[in-house]
């Protein structure tokens, strides 16, 4: 029979595991998705990416998606990444769709020096790459999206629970929070339901459901406060990559407000 006394000592044990939690640091990577500076040239991004001191990015720029992405593109872009001392730890690919996709999808990553792809893909598709994947140590991360006038195959957690079947874990989850809220999903419920399959995750927040409008980190639905204090006392260990959709032109000023957000709950 448990005492008084244990019963006491269990609790203040635990309140004190949750204080140090809470008080620790975060450990995932905080970076940026590129497809936040599609409007700028790419010389400016990466000046910008260095002011605000971002060492890990996730290429997500649409003249990098499949399938007009070109390969010679990617090895002078990794060139300017690398002089910046700036990573590309993903590749956004968009939807895989055929063997050709795959490929060139594969040629892309080891171009870039990544180990992750996040995008999309469905029945047969998803199975050839997880088999592809499984033999080139690689990872997919299955990207959630809302569209405007469509019902897209990932929206909710149980969307993405269900693909996810009985496929290795070389296939995981890019969850999108942003996305996840457009969808009228909770964030951080969605994250603890896919946790066990969670890779990456693209911090974003929307101003409301049923629309994909961004606004400033903390200032809409997308609970981006919590979501940021579940990455960290859950002590995930991925690239946590910033997008912010508005303002293609100069949307510096935005990402500096939102990437000091994130960084003071880290």
């Amino acid at each position: 029979m448990i005492t008084r006394r244990c019963f006491i000592a269990s609790f203040g044990a635990a309140i004190l595991a949750l204080r140090k939690a809470r008080g620790a640091k975060a450990r995932f990577d905080l970076g940026i998705g590129t497809y936040t500076y599609r409007g700028v040239t790419e010389d400016q991004m990466v000046e910008d990416l260095k002011a605000l001191k971002i060492q890990k990015i996730e290429l997500s720029s649409p003249n990098y998606f499949l399938p007009s992405v070109k390969l010679e593109a990617v090895r002078n872009l990794r060139t300017k990444l690398d002089q910046a001392g700036i990573t590309a730890a993903s590749y956004f690919c968009g939807d895989i769709k055929t063997q050709g996709d795959l490929d060139l999808t594969i040629q892309v990553v080891r171009a870039l020096g990544a180990r992750h792809v996040s995008g999309s893909a469905v029945g047969d598709a998803l199975k050839m790459i997880d088999t592809r994947f499984s033999r080139e140590g690689l990872r997919f991360g299955i990207h959630n999206h809302w569209f405007r006038g469509r019902r897209f195959e990932y929206e909710s957690p149980e969307d993405l629970l269900r693909a996810l079947g009985d496929l290795s874990p070389a296939v995981g989850v890019t969850m999108d929070a942003g996305h996840m809220a457009s969808c009228g999903y909770d964030p951080v419920q969605a994250l603890n339901k896919l946790w066990p399959h969670l890779q990456l995750v693209h911090l974003k927040d929307v101003e409301r459901a049923g629309d994909d409008k961004n606004v400033i980190l903390g200032s809409g639905i997308a609970k981006s406060h919590a979501v940021i204090e579940t990455l960290k006392n859950r002590r995930f260990t991925g690239l946590v990559a910033i997008e912010y959709e508005a303002e293609p032109q100069n949307p510096q000023p935005d990402v500096t407000r939102c990437v000091g957000f994130a960084r003071k709950l880290m």
